[in-house]
This record gives C-alpha cells, structure tokens and sequence, in this order.
C-alpha cells in the first residue's frame, strides 16, 4: 500500500471524527428530475457508456491459454480469447461477412477456431479469417482485413476491461483508469484477485440513482440500520477526485473506538474504501477482499447491475467457501436496501412531487457527478450537430 495515501486518510479522518464533519468544503446543488426519466438521454448515456472501458469480466474467467468467454454486454456480443502468447483479445462477436453472431454465449477452454453457423466463416483464436467457403465468390475480399473487429481491452486488478465501441476515442484504457487504479492495485491481493459469486440483476430504477447512492453517507443510519448502519460513523465519508473518478473513505465506528494510531494504520480496518470508475463502475474493499459492481441502462427506468466478487485465492474448503458466502450475502442484503428505496424513488419521479432533487453540502459529490456527464453529454450533442 502507498504509506503517504494511509497516512493522509489517518489525518483526515481524525478531523473529521473530532469536528463532525468531512473534509469536503462544497455547496449544496440541484439535479433535475428529468435527467432520471428521459429516454433520449438514456439513450445517449448508453452510447457513452459503450465508448468508456467496462469491466466486462474477472481475469480469472479466462485463465489459461485458449480460454474463451461469450458474452453480451451493454447489447454488444464480445467475445474474449486469452492468447497463446498469454494477453487477452476482445472482439466484437459478429461475423464479418453477413454480421452472424460467430460464437454463442458461453466459455470454453481450447480456442483453436470459431467459425460462423451462417456460412462457416472461420476465424483464428486471435480474430483474423482464416477460412472462406467458396472464396472464388469475393474475388475482391482481403483476408487481412476481415477478421473479427478487434476492440481495446487491458485486464487491471483482476479485471478485464474493454471498450465496447471501436469507433470510441478511448484507445489507452490504462491512461484512462489512471492514478486511482494505480492506487487500488497497490492493495493487499488487489493484483491478480479471483473472480467469484458472479450474478446479474434487474433493479427498477435509473442508473444514476444508484450511483448517487455511493457518494453520500447520509442515508446509512437510517437505510442499513437493519444490516451496517452500527458499523460506521454517521455521515462521514471522505472524497478524493482523479478527474471524474473518485476514492470514497467510509469511517468505521472503530475507528473513534481504538484510536488508531497514524504509524502502520490500515485504512481497511477503519472504513470502506470505494473505488469509483467514472461513469458507472465501482469496486468495494473491504479487509480481505472486494465487491465489483457496474451498471448497464437497460431504459429510463430499468438499470442490469452486473456484481463480482474480488477475493485473493480460489476457495479450497468448504469452511473457505461458506465464509466468503457471508461476505457476499451481507454485501447484497446492503445493496437491496438501497436499491428498493432507488425503485421506490424511481416510482414516485412521474407524480410531479419534485421538478428537482436538492443534495445538501455533504452530498455535493453526487451532482457533481451529474455536471460531469452532463458535460460530456453536452459535447456529444454538439459534434453529432456539428
């Protein structure tokens, strides 16, 4: 771990415990209902999402050479191949031809080719076409470039990370996640973690709404007061921007209890670190390991969530496996209060009881979030005008 980033969090999070208050000098700022119920901006933050790296799987799904994952994300067919020379490519599973899906959703282990059920186009482990029935009939096709639609992809954390629009500005994903994964992998077992407990949802709500949820903690006491809510100190958490990503620290009631001191202090004693990657991922540590969940708008008002746990090695007992079962089920239990009181919100958006949503000076982080994708909304609209 960076002993200057430990360090910084012990000092901050003594002041707040002896004055009360987080460290975050903000105002206080309006969201306007209309950004959670329109479909067009829906439509348009999907567009975004797919132009921004998505942690589409663990690094631990495709472990060995020849390793393969189908699947959909965001509506886009990916398929994943872990390369003999050990890198994992990302592809857009349609074939080059009459745009098939080539592989079906699923996983294998011995990747030597995927050909198309259409019309047995074949394709390499590494995307390229290797085969074409009847190739007397494209006497103009060029094999070189008519393999799979390659896509930008790095595996970080234990985390594969892919760009799902090969068209997106977004080509140096390992730029784009910056100092805060710089600083998420420099924590015990955050390098090479294992995927486990992998699930996806539907929650009855807009995307935002559970985003927002992340950067207050003024619901705890009263939204987990059933699951964590003893577990922490009200109302304090600790933001740092990188850009429009940001590092959330969520002090624990120990913390005050034991008074810990600033040498050899180990945040992941005393609070939640939340790693949050703009625009919709985020990683939960916790002691031992970590919860990663993103988000994919499936309309205004209906968000998939996509969760894996992060955990530092294969459980190889049973004993192993029902801890790490708690871990996971008190981590959604947590997760189901707040999403039920996000669909409750998302219920009452069309009643006309708000034209705005007002977050207080502590919650300045969520609407700041709101700028900065209204931002990049904006400057999406105005080139597409352009």
């Amino acid at each position: 771990m960076q002993s200057f980033f430990a360090a910084e969090l012990h000092r901050r999070a003594t002041h707040a415990m002896q004055t009360g208050r987080a460290d975050a000098d903000a105002q206080s700022a309006q969201v306007p209902v209309a950004q959670y119920t329109s479909d067009e901006q829906t439509a348009q933050e999907l567009r975004l999402l797919r132009q921004s790296p998505q942690p589409v799987a663990g690094s631990s799904s495709l472990a060995a050479p020849g390793a393969w994952l189908s699947l959909t994300r965001f509506g886009i067919p990916l398929l994943l191949v872990r390369q003999a020379d050990g890198p994992v490519q990302a592809f857009l599973n349609v074939c080059r031809h009459r745009g098939a899906r080539v592989v079906p959703e699923g996983s294998g282990n011995e990747a030597r080719a995927f050909t198309c059920p259409y019309h047995a186009w074949t394709y390499q482990a590494d995307g390229s076409l290797r085969g074409v029935p009847d190739a007397f009939g494209f006497p103009c096709l060029k094999k070189e470039d008519s393999g799979l639609r390659r896509l930008a992809v790095v595996e970080r954390a234990g985390i594969i990370w892919v760009v799902l629009d090969p068209a997106s500005p977004i080509s140096d994903i390992h730029t784009h996640l910056g100092p805060l994964m710089d600083n998420l992998e420099s924590l015990s077992g955050f390098q090479t973690p294992v995927a486990y407990a992998q699930r996806s949802y539907e929650v009855n709500a807009n995307w935002k709404l559970l985003i927002d949820g992340i950067f207050e903690a003024y619901h705890f006491k009263v939204a987990h007061r059933q699951t964590i809510a003893h577990m922490f100190m009200h109302n304090l958490q600790l933001v740092d921007e990188f850009a429009a990503h940001r590092r959330l620290y969520l002090i624990k009631s120990r913390f005050a209890q034991d008074q810990p001191e600033a040498a050899g202090f180990d945040p992941r004693q005393y609070g939640n670190l939340t790693y949050y990657f703009f625009p919709n991922s985020m990683v939960l540590v916790q002691p031992d390991h970590g919860q990663l969940s993103y988000l994919a708008p499936l309309s205004a008002s209906c968000t998939r969530v996509h969760e894996i746990t992060l955990i530092p090695a294969k459980p190889a007992t049973d004993k192993a496996s029902a801890y790490w079962d708690a871990n996971v089920d008190l981590y959604r239990r947590t997760l189901a209060e707040d999403y039920a009181l996000a669909e409750s919100i998302q219920a009452g958006l069309a009643s006309g009881a708000n034209d705005s949503f007002h977050f207080g000076t502590f919650e300045y982080s969520a609407p700041r979030f709101h700028a900065q994708l209204q931002q990049l909304l904006d400057a999406d609209r105005n080139q597409a005008l352009a």
